[in-house]
């Protein structure tokens, strides 16, 4: 069962971030234009795509409730009202809505939230040798945004496992984030994940 995750850009000048995970292997590389974007799901038809792009504005003001409560929980996320986070938004929804035109699944994630939630850190290559460790098959040199591509297609794949949680309302969007704890990456070195847990004030949810 393939999933896919997208770094999306706001400009089909700047790259995009490819990932695919079938079995536990990633595939990924870089895209520009909305039809090197779309063609490849269309193809594969994989159960989720996951992106990495607001997918719907805010009701009011320049967050939305999904962008609050991750800032509440100590994670980082850009304001809407940036020019270049506008452009993102009007793409993803964009693109998003040709994947469901063509009934194709879709979830809006936060790469950097789940890497975090995953590993402790905000550092893609720690990401990718952790991953390795575990025995995922994952390219240890990539840039940075296949890398984070590879973090959204990870949380896709926890998505279908219902080991994740949906933050925010429907009406603007929702972000997908991983659950606790995260033993379903399988084995390997400890996650760090203490100063996430202390910084969100809260014990691990999933069992």
């Amino acid at each position: 069962m393939t999933v896919i995750g997208l770094d999306l850009a706001g400009l089909p000048s700047k790259p995009t971030g490819f990932a695919s995970l079938l079995n536990r292997k990633f595939k990924t590389g870089l895209v520009y234009s909305d039809e090197e974007i779309l063609d490849p799901c269309l193809r594969k038809r994989p159960a989720l795509v996951a992106i990495d792009a607001p997918l719907g504005p805010p009701l009011s003001g320049n967050l939305r409730q999904a962008d609050r409560l991750l800032i509440g929980r100590g994670f980082r996320v850009f304001p809407l009202t940036f020019a270049s986070m506008k452009e993102l938004t009007s793409r993803g929804i964009h693109i998003a809505g040709e994947l469901r035109e063509n009934d194709i699944k879709i979830i809006e994630v936060h790469p950097r939230t789940s890497g975090k939630i995953f590993f402790g850190t905000s550092e893609r290559r720690a990401w990718l040798s952790n991953l390795g460790q575990k025995r995922w098959i994952v390219s240890q040199k990539m840039s940075e945004h296949e890398a984070d591509a590879v973090m959204a297609a990870l949380t896709a794949w926890l998505h279908l496992r219902g080991k994740t949680e949906e933050v925010g309302m429907a009406a603007e969007g929702t972000i997908v984030i991983p659950r606790w704890p995260l033993r379903a990456l399988g084995r390997g070195r400890p996650f760090d994940r203490g100063s996430i847990l202390q910084r969100q004030g809260r014990p691990p949810a999933f069992v």
